[in-house]
């Protein structure tokens, strides 16, 4: 897991030389995506190693650099939120930018589809490339350990969108459509709520990656969907990416009771603008779990604040600016995942900690 302060990745080996990314955010130096910076060093041949690149959602923090990583692994499907189709979203940009995203998510998905579009022209099938539409409870890749072709079976299973809020997102992009269509800036769903949570299941082990899925009332939508659901994967995870920066409108008790083991090794990847996790937000994780680790120090991140006037200028002058200092903060969780009672080991660097220690 990475997570510098501003973006997240999660980079998983899923056994037997295969791998899988999930979002991007890019190293603050180099500007090249964090996740084929470590697979190249791990000596690992992105173009025919990683089997799923997925995106979440459209948020800036969750997208830059994805399009780069899928156009390197040539081999991997492209999985999406059921609720935000790429080609209606493609359509949103060709009809003049006003889309909800903001403009490094459009680009980024506008590169997703041109990347997609030119391997179904150079005669592979759309569904060995994507877009994959991610659904709840839709099985997005399956990997049987059948005749000891691999050390064990592992599979991806998406947990929302729900239907409820994949039927609502229909509405709302023909609602968005027709009013970039007249010229009229759209309105859509926080695409928090219609983003992909995924369990992962690798050998004896269970993961569960929250993106940015939020907590709210009902069962039709948020955590409460997946909790009631009587068709997701069964088992507790021991693994948790915790959702939404570990922001409080992403807790959901019932999630830490029916979904994970007791004390789960839980990781937060903190967003310094809005300063998550606050306080607050760390004590009520810690009593969840006593093994909480953040990404990086969410008040330490970004670029350095100088005079007013100086910084009136360069807003005027500068295209782009980015910090030429630090590190991307990594969290790093090995495990054996053919023996459940095995150890993990856990590698934190770059300002990576433990929380509750």
């Amino acid at each position: 897991m990475f997570g510098p302060g501003v973006g997240e990745c999660v980079v998983a080996h899923i056994g037997g030389g295969d791998w899988i990314v999930v979002d991007s955010c890019t190293d603050k130096r180099s500007g090249e995506p964090v996740a084929l910076g470590y697979l190249a060093a791990l000596g690992v041949d992105v173009a025919s190693q990683v089997r799923l690149v997925v995106a979440t959602h459209w948020h800036n923090d969750h997208i830059r650099g994805l399009a780069r990583v899928l156009r390197t692994a040539r081999a991997a499907r492209f999985v999406n939120s059921a609720a935000h189709p790429l080609t209606d979203l493609t359509r949103l940009v060709m009809l003049g930018k006003k889309t909800a995203p903001v403009s490094t998510a459009t680009s980024e998905f506008d590169e997703i589809f041109q990347i997609l579009l030119e391997r179904r022209k150079s005669g592979e099938r759309r569904d060995a490339v994507g877009p994959i539409p991610a659904l709840a409870n839709k099985r997005l890749l399956a990997l049987p350990d059948i005749g000891g072709r691999r050390p064990v079976a592992a599979e991806v299973v998406a947990l929302s969108p729900s239907d409820g809020v994949f039927n609502l997102a229909k509405t709302e992009l023909r609602t968005a459509l027709a009013a970039v269509e007249n010229r009229r800036r759209p309105s859509a769903q926080d695409p928090n709520q219609i983003c992909v949570v995924l369990w992962l299941k690798v050998g004896v082990l269970d993961v569960l990656l929250g993106a940015d899925l939020e907590h709210v009332a009902g069962s039709t939508e948020g955590w409460q969907a997946i909790v009631t659901s009587g068709e997701r994967p069964t088992g507790r995870a021991g693994f948790f990416k915790v959702p939404h920066h570990g922001s409080e409108n992403a807790d959901c008790p019932d999630s830490w009771t029916h979904l994970l083991s007791g004390n789960p090794i839980a990781i937060v990847t903190p967003y310094s603008p809005s300063m998550l996790p606050r306080p607050a937000d760390i004590r009520r994780l810690c009593s969840r779990t006593p093994r909480m680790f953040l990404t990086s120090d969410p008040t330490h991140y970004g670029l350095p604040r100088r005079d007013n006037a100086v910084e009136k200028t360069l807003r005027e002058i500068a295209v782009t600016r980015r910090a030429l200092s630090g590190q991307m903060g990594h969290v790093r969780i090995r495990c054996d995942a053919r023996d459940l009672q095995s150890e993990a080991l856990i590698h934190l660097k770059n300002g990576a900690r433990q929380q509750c220690a």
